[in-house]
């Protein structure tokens, strides 16, 4: 398999993240049809493939089969991605704690899911080891930050993936509305907002206000 023959296959279906589908007008002005969106498919080797001669460094996630670019979150969704990330590590040097926290990096869930959470952490007995590439532990706790760009999917195939391959926890922070959600294995989600602070029970002794997390 050559990366031309790739590339070419997901320049023929090109689409960024969550991006709106185009919709038709008549002369009169008024919409007559919608065209969906379709997302390049490609199999584990032909993302692979793609990702090596990227030096892993492509911003493009396999969701469901699905090749999708995901652009940088930017604004209030950045802001909070890196307060998640202050919290959780001053939390990991006060306890001691003997996990990994990532950001930012592939993991491989399946043969059609490699997906890029804006946070990741393993506990001190699932800790993996760093590898050039995708990661092949499920993290124990899975952090994504809702942005226009990434919202449809964050909410819909990236949150069933990670349930589906056992991640403990999964935050799903919201800017626009200054809520973080946690979603358990089994489909249960308490949703915390301003006032409340964020804290779990994969995480003894952590807690943050929630209005610390959203300042932007």
């Amino acid at each position: 398999m050559s990366i031309a023959s790739v590339v070419e296959k997901m320049l023929g279906g090109w689409a960024y993240a969550d991006e709106v589908p185009a919709a038709h007008t008549s002369e009169a002005g008024s919409i007559v049809g919608v065209a969906t969106v379709a997302h390049p498919r490609l199999d584990s080797a032909e993302y692979l493939a793609l990702q090596a001669a990227a030096g892993w460094r492509s911003a493009v996630e396999l969701i469901g089969g699905e090749a999708v670019v995901t652009p940088p979150s930017g604004g209030q969704a950045a802001s909070a991605q890196g307060e998640l990330f202050y919290a959780l590590r001053r939390w990991q040097e006060t306890s001691k704690d003997g996990g990994l926290l990532l950001q930012d990096v592939f993991i491989r869930l399946s043969g059609e899911d490699y997906l890029a959470p804006d946070l990741a952490w393993w506990a001190a007995a699932r800790r993996p080891t760093l590898v050039h590439g995708a990661l092949d532990v499920v993290p124990d706790l899975v952090v994504e930050v809702l942005s226009p760009a990434t919202r449809i999917n964050d909410l819909g195939a990236k949150k069933d993936a990670y349930l589906a391959a056992s991640a403990r926890e999964l935050w799903l922070a919201d800017p626009q509305v200054a809520t973080i959600t946690a979603v358990q294995p089994d489909g249960r989600q308490q949703t915390v907002g301003r006032g409340d602070r964020l804290t779990s029970p994969l995480l003894p002794g952590f807690a943050v206000e929630v209005a610390r997390i959203f300042l932007a």
